[in-house]
């Protein structure tokens, strides 16, 4: 955007009219500005359309994780992987669970921390997983995510990064257990 005026004009008058032109476009805009971000509602609903009404099986999921400058108990992958499945409608199980899996999805993960902004953390994260049918042994999938998340507290910074990663994988895994 533009504006003009003369060599008298005011500054002010001049920054006043210049943000209103861009608070019209950002208005009318503003989609195309950023990027979407899917919401984990928006990934529940678009996983459960593609399940449909398919039989699912039970499923277990053990994901270690490791955090690299201390000892950090909180498993946000596996967490975030098992709630995924359940509001899809899975089974999940557990070691104490008297029912037994089908499906065992297996992994590590670690996060590390990365920049400091001013009071701004982020910290990095990867994850690395399989599924595999449990009568079998068959690798139904492998897969890897690398993520990244920012927050005022460093460790939060680094469950969030493992979260965010393990919700990706989830969404290119789920279709995968019931084909």
């Amino acid at each position: 955007e533009l504006v003009e005026g003369g060599v008298d004009a005011s500054i002010s008058d001049l920054s006043k009219s210049l943000a209103k032109k861009i608070a019209v476009d950002v208005t009318e805009k503003g989609d195309t500005l950023l990027a979407r971000v899917e919401t984990h509602g928006d990934r529940i609903a678009k996983l459960k359309k593609e399940l449909g009404d398919k039989k699912l099986p039970v499923v277990s999921v053990k994901i270690t994780e490791q955090y690299f400058t201390q000892h950090v108990i909180d498993p946000a992958a596996q967490t975030e992987i098992s709630l995924i499945l359940q509001q899809c409608g899975f089974t999940v199980v557990d070691d104490n669970s008297t029912n037994r899996p089908a499906i065992e999805i297996i992994g590590e993960a670690f996060s590390e921390i990365g920049m400091r902004k001013g009071n701004l953390q982020s910290c990095r994260a990867r994850i690395e997983i399989k599924a595999r049918e449990v009568a079998t042994g068959k690798i139904i999938s492998v897969d890897r995510q690398t993520s990244v998340a920012v927050d005022l507290a460093e460790h939060i910074a680094a469950k969030t990064a493992l979260q965010n990663g393990a919700g990706e994988l989830a969404e290119r895994l789920i279709p995968k257990l019931i084909k």
